[in-house]
């Protein structure tokens, strides 16, 4: 037998408070199409005057024998279904005038302490149906209705094949793809609650069912009321949404030789973009191999992409990393890379071609291999001439503008001097002359002739040790 359904708005029930506007979440601008034809249940074929005509909101209908209800502004008859005041309360609508209603519950036992097995239910088609594979964010808009006495903490939004049917007034048991959760009370009476998720299609789901789908041990928490003698657990619903989202596309896996870059495809205004490198953006420069995870920051739910980056395989070059050489004592040093594999082509800096290349000179020393099948490998060596080489300090200087000997410079032949410190001083020790730079010449063409000091400070890279030069320069004219 059917239970009678609690129905008798209390008597002199008017709206308290004032009605807060819901907080909306914004959501990336999208052209995708939304499979619920009348979600905002705006859209009526009959202007509902009584209890239980959900089918009178266009597209929506009821699963069970629990009688769920339609509101809508346009009855303009305040405490009966109309918006924003009706029998179970005073909210106006999420967007537009219109919303539907259901039980949470409809009594509760004070025996037991649990609240009965009634349950409502919403349910519309959806068109088209969904496509396997395709993920898609649900979304819908709870209110506690004022004269409900309890909260619950988990509404949810059932996809299936057909419509859950019951010839029963009692909660389906089905697990939802998308709920609120348990994590807080569905307690605002003032406002607007979002409950929102994504999930990815495994079945071609036609129908879509919103209400209570905890039986037995469902959740509760008793609220204020002014109206103590209630039992119930009542919300309103509005604007429901079923919509594909697109998942970041950050194309195909990939082989490169060199720095690679990870740039999503047709990104979605308004959406975040991060990489599991910690980069946030729509693209990210990479340069080893691994398994690189862009994650588009949408408000229903994370979508991410995968892409395997597999760096080239180059050929082995045994190089060492710097060779000292006393170049004074031999003519050069000959360096070889191995062997190679069939095909390869070598090129050294100095122009030699093949695997070994002798260098006569210090410096840097690169070679470029390139084989078949392979990305080009590239190395270096550093060649140190560990040769001690004379410091020449002229004794002389006359700056006498004849072309000779005008100016007075030390000289040193090392190959890469990486200090050079000159100071001239004269008889009272103050300095006349001072360089760092090894090409710089003194003038002493407005000192007076005479005897004056000189210091050199010198190294070499690759030699520990520094060249130290002191003495006298006689300037003449």
């Amino acid at each position: 037998m059917q239970r009678a359904r609690p129905r008798k708005r209390p008597w002199g029930m008017r709206r308290f408070g004032t009605l807060l506007p819901a907080l909306l979440l914004l959501v990336a601008a999208t052209d995708a199409q939304d499979h619920v034809t009348n979600g905002d249940m705006e859209q009526y074929s009959l202007c509902p005057d009584y209890v239980s005509q959900i089918d009178r909101c266009v597209g929506w209908s009821r699963p069970t024998e629990g009688t769920s209800d339609y509101f809508h502004a346009c009855l303009g008859v305040p405490f009966s279904m109309s918006v924003p005041d009706n029998q179970m309360g005073g909210q106006t609508a999420h967007s537009g005038n219109g919303y539907t209603g259901l039980y949470a519950f409809s009594s509760f036992d004070p025996n037991t302490q649990q609240p009965d097995g009634y349950r409502e239910y919403i349910t519309h088609a959806l068109d088209p149906p969904l496509v396997v594979g395709t993920t898609y964010a649900v979304s819908f808009h709870v209110s506690l209705a004022d004269v409900s006495k309890f909260a619950v903490n988990d509404l949810g939004a059932l996809l299936s094949m057909a419509p859950p049917v019951r010839t029963d007034d009692l909660a389906i048991a089905r697990a939802p793809q998308v709920s609120s959760g348990t994590a807080g009370w569905l307690a605002d009476k003032a406002g607007w609650t979002r409950i929102a998720g994504c999930f990815t299609a495994d079945s071609a789901y036609t129908t879509l069912t919103i209400g209570n789908f905890h039986g037995a041990g469902t959740a509760f928490l008793q609220v204020p009321t002014d109206f103590p003698l209630v039992s119930w657990s009542y919300y309103y619903v509005d604007d429901v949404s079923v919509r594909p989202v697109q998942a970041p596309d950050a194309g195909p896996d990939t082989t490169s030789c060199g720095p690679v870059m990870l740039q999503v495809i047709d990104p979605q205004p308004g959406l975040s973009y991060g990489w599991n490198t910690g980069q946030v953006g729509t693209g990210v420069q990479v340069d080893s191999t691994g398994t690189y995870i862009v994650t588009a920051q949408h408000p229903d739910c994370p979508l991410s992409d995968t892409v395997v980056v597999t760096m080239g395989a180059r050929p082995a070059l045994t190089l060492p990393v710097d060779t000292l050489v006393d170049l004074c004592v031999v003519p050069g040093v000959t360096f070889d890379i191995g062997p190679l594999p069939p095909g390869a082509t070598v090129l050294w800096s100095n122009g030699m071609a093949g695997p070994q290349c002798t260098a006569t000179a210090s410096g840097t020393l690169s070679v470029q291999v390139e084989a078949p099948g392979l990305c080009p490998a590239s190395a270096q060596v550093q060649v140190v001439d560990a040769c001690v080489r004379p410091l020449f300090v002229p004794s002389a200087v006359s700056p006498n503008a004849d072309g000779i000997n005008d100016t007075w410079r030390p000289v040193w032949q090392a190959e890469r001097i990486t200090h050079w410190h000159v100071q001239v001083f004269d008889r009272w020790g103050r300095t006349v002359f001072a360089t760092q730079e090894p090409a710089a010449a003194w003038d002493p063409t407005e000192v007076p002739v005479g005897c004056y000091a000189y210091r050199v400070e010198a190294a070499e890279a690759g030699s520990p040790q520094r060249r130290l030069a002191q003495g006298h320069v006689t300037v003449l004219r």
